[in-house]
């Protein structure tokens, strides 16, 4: 293909990629919803939920409950308050001490730009993200899982 071909195609997939946007109607959400008074969720032309949006699953709470928590389900706000800190000061690498100096961690501090861990516990204060069974872990592999 020509030089001249390539950049005309480009310039009218550009003018209709602009077109369209501009005829579309932009709106956040319809005030249907919101004129209810009730907290329904939207649904999809076909009845489904409708899921779209960004989603972040960024928390401090861990999957599973540590063993140190024990059965306890629910922290205190001080407890979740603490753990926190806790959360935050450990992944910060940064500010790693006895390395002042050094190139330790220079590539793992870094990197951490692109990892979006969380710094708050959820909500509920839940001690894991696992709510069933109730003593937060993973359960057990069956027979059979493990067979396969």
């Amino acid at each position: 293909m020509t030089r001249r071909f390539c950049t005309s195609l480009i310039t009218v997939a550009t003018v209709a990629a602009v077109t369209a946007i501009l005829r579309v109607p932009i709106s956040a959400q319809t005030s249907s919803a919101a004129n209810q008074g009730s907290a329904k969720s939207s649904r999809t032309p076909d009845g489904q939920p409708d899921l779209q949006g960004v989603w972040t699953f960024a928390t401090a709470t861990p999957l599973e409950r540590p063993k140190e928590l024990g059965d306890k389900a629910f922290l205190t706000e001080q407890e979740a308050a603490d753990f926190e800190k806790q959360v935050v000061d450990r992944q910060d690498v940064d500010r790693r001490e006895g390395t002042e100096g050094t190139d330790a961690d220079v590539g793992r501090a870094y990197n951490q730009f692109w990892w979006d861990r969380g710094t708050k516990v959820v909500g509920t204060r839940r001690t894991s993200l696992i709510v069933d069974p109730p003593d937060g872990k993973i359960p057990a592999m069956t027979p059979a899982a493990e067979k396969r």
